[in-house]
This record gives structure tokens, C-alpha cells and sequence, in this order.
């Protein structure tokens, strides 16, 4: 999955595709590429935690959640328009609905879900930040030459 992620990403931007209008794909690159990146944290974790089942659960729950955004993106839906906040706004309603779970069976918020929650949460905006630094740009426009 994170091989065959990385490499469509990178393919994709070097052909210039991008489900976000008036977004350059070598901005957007930065997005399917920290995707395959926390999806690999959370499903590394939800392995090395697999005798642990409430944990292993979560883990593997919040890696198949952290890849939504790509399928949420390219759905037809008017209000998906508005680009990476919105598609990852309803993909933090899937953590959201984690933690309603949580805590209506465990009275509290498991570990494992707020953790993973929150690498998912708290990498979103930091991805649209490194997306248009002159650093990434360098490095993204390095990488789909490397691909050609």
C-alpha cells in the first residue's frame, strides 16, 4: 500500500493531476505523501501492538481512517470543492465518531485512539504548511523529475 501510494502520488503530480482546482500538484503531492506516511506510522504501531487487541483495533481502524481523504476528495459533492479543508474535515468526523465510541462503551477516550487521532488531526494543517514552503516545492519538483 505505501509503495504502490508513494509511487501513484508522485506519477500523478508529475502529470499535472490534482482533484483540487487552483491547487498545483506539486503542492498537493505533500498530501497523498504524509498519508502514505501516517497511514505507515498507525499500521507500523497497530502491528508491533497486536497481542494488545483494544489497541491493535484502534490502530488499524485510525490507518484505514487516515486514508480517506483521497477517496473523500474525489467524490462529487459540491462542498468538496473548497479543497483540503473540507475533505479532511469529514474525515476527522470518522475520529470524531472513534471517540463517541469510546466513550459511550469505556466511559473515556482509549489511549490508542486519541494518539492516532491526534497524529491524524494535528498532520493536516501541517501538511498544507510544508505544501507551500520553497523547500517542498524544490523537493517535490526533484522527486516527479527523478520518477519521468
Amino acid at each position: 500500500m505505501v509503495l504502490i501510494g508513494t509511487i501513484t502520488a508522485v506519477i500523478r503530480a508529475q502529470q499535472g493531476a490534482t482533484p483540487t482546482e487552483g491547487l498545483s500538484p506539486l503542492v498537493f503531492l505533500v498530501i497523498p505523501l504524509a498519508d502514505m506516511l501516517v497511514f505507515a506510522i498507525l499500521i507500523g504501531a497497530g502491528f508491533y501492538f497486536r497481542r494488545q487487541p483494544d489497541v491493535h483495533k484502534r490502530l488499524m481502524l485510525l490507518a484505514t481512517i487516515s486514508i480517506l481523504a483521497a477517496a473523500i476528495a474525489r467524490l462529487p459533492f459540491a462542498f468538496l470543492q473548497a479543497g483540503p479543508p473540507a475533505f479532511f474535515g469529514v474525515t476527522d468526523l470518522f475520529i470524531a465518531a472513534c471517540f463517541v465510541y469510546d466513550l459511550i462503551t469505556r466511559g473515556r477516550i482509549h489511549r490508542a485512539t486519541a494518539l492516532g487521532g491526534l497524529l491524524i488531526v494535528a498532520s493536516q494543517p501541517l501538511r498544507l504548511m510544508i505544501g507551500g514552503t520553497d523547500a517542498w516545492i524544490a523537493f517535490a519538483t526533484w522527486l516527479t523529475r527523478w520518477a519521468a
